[in-house]
């Protein structure tokens, strides 16, 4: 048995956590103010007791709590019991307290209170609480009154508080003295310690303010859940008779993380009472981790997106909650060992290699378990950082490596009599391929060679560390590709062969004790309570889907995220001018867009930058327009298997006067300046035409090289030897300057913090930026109106042939290499 559990009895017995200095009373007193209560001060009260002190401190809880408490006189004066209860309904913190109190003079009561504190949660709460009592005596029966409170915490390591309990009190037709608390409170020792000093006051005279006692207390809280409590209420001169005197607490406490005996023992005079109880929370107390849980992380189903209501709420962030809860389960006392459910995965390399450093950091502190049960080359190679691979019975392992196919569609597209006209800077912006040639290019096929190459070595190397296994034999286990279950535990590409229910054991015997396998996991942080003040922020900012002028949105169908430039640009800019945010994290996950709108985020981020540090991470993708706007940055994060680069520019669009010759359809167009008809879809481009829009495609160009030359501290022609719209992987990237270290958000979020002068085991508060948050449905595309298209019929086009959608004038594609690599078709 733990030392801290043998010491229950003992807690139950003696116990608990500080009353407040205004509650150190007994059963007997001459008014009824209830139960003495297990809270360290007028400033510091936080839990659910804390509506008979300050009901502003129910605000600060961040989750449901109950709290049982019982008092007794040693001098047979009576006794009393008490239930209290708080939580949390957004920025609203209801609570409801009943105590029964039984004196020995047999004037019993019962004292109801019902209270409401208004918070957010750290810095500020203000609270009401309304009282009435019922009672024998009829004196008591007619009782009732008022409670205010306020409590302000506006450092790290200081909380300010104040109370006026009692008003519109009268007891026997006479007006009762309303009582005053102001206090001061401070925590030290990484919120172990607390220290408070409170001044108690009356209104005894009704126009004057009476100091009556000075309190003083602390509370230490140690990490295997035992707390030891002291106070002394010293009396000032004019003190009310029945409370003169020094009363003093002495008390102990023992938690578990989400309950805990609580109780002491006071004196006053000649008066001994104690107290003990119960409590528990929904938050975690500071306790030392009981342990035995192993939740099963199901990635595919954390990973779908929600499908419903996003329009009314938005999306979440399934990835980033991912990342988040593998980081919190490191650290979890209650998490003994982890199994992650690995089915086919909607992730690239970049996002593939993030997830195993996390689950490699997870297994340095305990056990965990991939359980394979689908999926092919990329789920394995997740699964591969595990500390155990396991298969259920009847699911192969697909281990085929990597591929990539394309389909070039101008002979079939000329048959129809369609065609597309492409305008491109770069001999390696490969991306309108497809549509333009009958098969690749030269420089088509060595770069995504290259590419494949390199994520390959990297995957075969992972594999061969993961499992133990030697490189040569991990090539030839990837060339047989195919295996059974059974085949797999044999070739030591897995470690057992077990159906579901079989997990449990499993786990536990890796973890050396017993554990129960849970369904799901969600983590609870450290009591909220425990932390005062706001903390310095990073900002994480999101840069999710293709890049597009206007607020972030997505197609009307929901299928795919658009960036919307003017909503990533205003997340960029809130946070630079917020004074908390520390620095900024820009979170790219984009294959590029609208050149204007790219730029447009380049502007913002490198505004931001002059006044606090901001740090790229970049997932599986963040090429073209999504570089750009990453370069203007102080520090770019990629994964090894990123894809990035593709410094080039294309403009496309369909040349449908085929079509319309097959169809026997005529069409006259009048126009007034030269290049009046440049978008339209029906005609190809003229020679003038053309050459105005190379001309452009050109200056873009330039300013693009400019822009990464800039950022990257690089002469031009060292950007031009890798630019030409080459796409290239987070290492090659690093090899080359383009990207300045390899890791995952969590290293550019630690890299942010540490530019920030942040220490590492300060507390920092990460706040959402923009991202897929606040979607809206977009308005009717009409992407080439502007230039004299006729968006009607080129509409329609669109709807009859979705592989032929037409980007903006300036819109760029840039290629993606998921596992295996799949054509992307152009997004308006």
């Amino acid at each position: 048995m733990p030392r801290s559990a043998a010491l229950a009895p003992l807690a139950a017995a003696l116990l608990a956590a500080l009353p407040a200095a205004a509650q150190v009373q007994d059963v007997g007193a001459p008014f009824p103010h209830g139960l003495p209560l297990p809270v360290t001060g007028v400033a510091a009260a936080e839990e659910a007791t804390a509506l008979s002190v300050n009901p502003a401190g129910v605000g600060f809880l961040g989750a449901p709590a109950l709290h049982y408490l019982h008092e007794e006189s040693t001098g047979a004066k009576g006794a009393a019991d008490g239930i209290y209860a708080a939580g949390l309904l957004g920025p609203i913190g209801p609570a409801l307290s009943v105590e029964w109190v039984r004196p020995t003079d047999g004037r019993r009561y019962r004292r109801t209170s019902l209270g409401f504190a208004l918070s957010d949660g750290r810095v500020a709460s203000l609270g009401i609480a309304w009282r009435w009592w019922s009672s024998p005596d009829p004196a008591i029966e007619a009782l009732h009154a008022w409670d205010l409170g306020l409590t302000l915490r506006p450092l790290r390591a200081l909380s300010i508080g104040a109370s006026a309990l009692g008003l519109d009190a009268r007891l026997a037709g006479q007006a009762v003295p309303v009582r005053y608390d102001v206090g001061l409170a401070t925590r030290l020792l990484d919120d172990g310690l607390t220290l408070a000093a409170d001044l108690l006051a009356d209104d005894r005279a009704r126009d004057d303010f009476h100091p009556t006692h000075v309190a003083l207390g602390g509370q230490l809280e140690l990490r295997n859940g035992i707390g030891l409590s002291a106070q002394v209420r010293l009396p000032l001169r004019g003190a009310p008779a029945a409370e003169e005197g020094v009363a003093t607490l002495l008390a102990l406490a023992w938690s578990s993380p989400n309950s805990g005996w609580i109780g002491g023992a006071t004196t006053h005079r000649s008066d001994t009472a104690w107290l003990a109880g119960l409590r528990a929370s929904a938050e975690r107390y500071r306790a030392a981790p009981s342990g035995g849980e192993a939740p099963t992380l199901d990635l595919h189903r954390l990973l779908e997106p929600p499908r419903t209501l996003w329009l009314l709420f938005g999306q979440r962030d399934p990835y980033g909650d991912l990342v988040k809860r593998l980081e919190l389960a490191r650290t979890d006392g209650e998490v003994s060992a982890v199994v992650l459910r690995i089915e086919p995965l909607p992730l690239g390399g970049g996002r593939v290699e993030e997830l195993r450093a996390l689950v490699s950091a997870l297994r340095q502190r305990k056990p965990v378990v991939a359980y394979l049960a689908g999926g092919g080359t990329k789920e394995y190679w997740l699964a591969s950082a595990a500390t155990a691979v396991v298969l259920p019975p009847s699911t192969p392992l697909v281990l085929t490596g990597l591929a990539r196919s394309e389909l070039y569609l101008k002979d079939g597209l000329a048959r129809l009599g369609v065609a597309v006209e492409v305008a491109k800077a770069g001999a390696w912006k490969t991306a309108p391929e497809p549509l333009t040639r009958s098969g690749p290019s030269a420089e088509s096929r060595e770069m995504t060679g290259a590419l494949l190459d390199d994520v390959y070595g990297r995957l075969l190397a992972d594999l061969s560390e993961g499992r133990q296994l030697p490189p040569d034999k991990v090539a030839a286990l990837v060339d047989r590709g195919l295996f059974t279950a059974a085949e797999a535990k044999e070739a030591g590409l897995a470690d057992e062969v077990l159906w579901p229910d079989e997990l449990e054991g499993y786990a536990g015997r890796l973890a050396g004790r017993t554990v129960k396998v849970t369904p799901a996991y969600k983590p609870v942080p450290a009591r909220r309570a425990q932390r005062w003040g706001r903390p310095p922020a990073v900002a994480v900012v999101r840069l999710d889907g293709t890049i597009a002028p206007g607020k972030t949105r997505r197609e009307p169908l929901g299928l795919a995220s658009l960036a919307g430039a003017e909503t990533v640009a205003a997340a960029i800019k809130a946070a630079a001018k917020d004074g908390r945010v520390r620095a900024i994290v820009l979170r790219v996950e984009s294959p590029g867009g609208d050149a204007q709108a790219s730029d447009l985020i380049w502007r913002e981020v490198s505004l931001a930058r002059k006044r606090k540090p901001v740090v790229v991470s970049m997932g599986d993708l963040a090429a073209s327009g999504g570089y750009l706007a990453a370069v203007g940055a102080d520090l770019i994060v990629a994964e090894p298997s990123t894809l990035t680069g593709s410094i080039g520019v294309f403009a496309l669009k369909p040349e449908l006067s085929g079509l319309l010759a097959k169809l026997s359809v005529g069409r006259d167009a009048q126009q007034r300046g030269a290049l009046a008809d440049v978008a339209s879809p029906w005609k190809p481009w003229t020679p003038e035409e053309r050459a105005g829009v190379e001309r452009m495609i050109g200056a873009v160009y330039a300013s693009f090289v400019d822009r990464v030359a800039e950022g990257r501290k690089l002469s031009r022609e060292a950007v031009e030897r890798v630019a030409g719209g080459r796409v290239w992987t987070g290492a090659q990237a690093l090899e080359r300057r383009l990207v300045d270290r390899l890791g995952g958000l969590p290293e550019a979020i630690a890299a942010a913090r540490e530019r920030a002068g942040l220490r590492p085991d300060d507390e920092v508060e990460l706040v959402g930026g923009a991202g897929t948050d606040g979607l809206e449905l977009p308005a009717p595309l009409a992407p080439l109106a502007g230039l004299g298209a006729e968006p009607d019929a080129l509409e329609r086009v669109a709807a009859a042939l979705p592989e032929l959608r037409t980007a903006a004038l300036l819109q760029e594609l840039g290629p993606v290499l998921a596992l295996p690599v799949e054509w992307v078709t152009p997004t308006p």
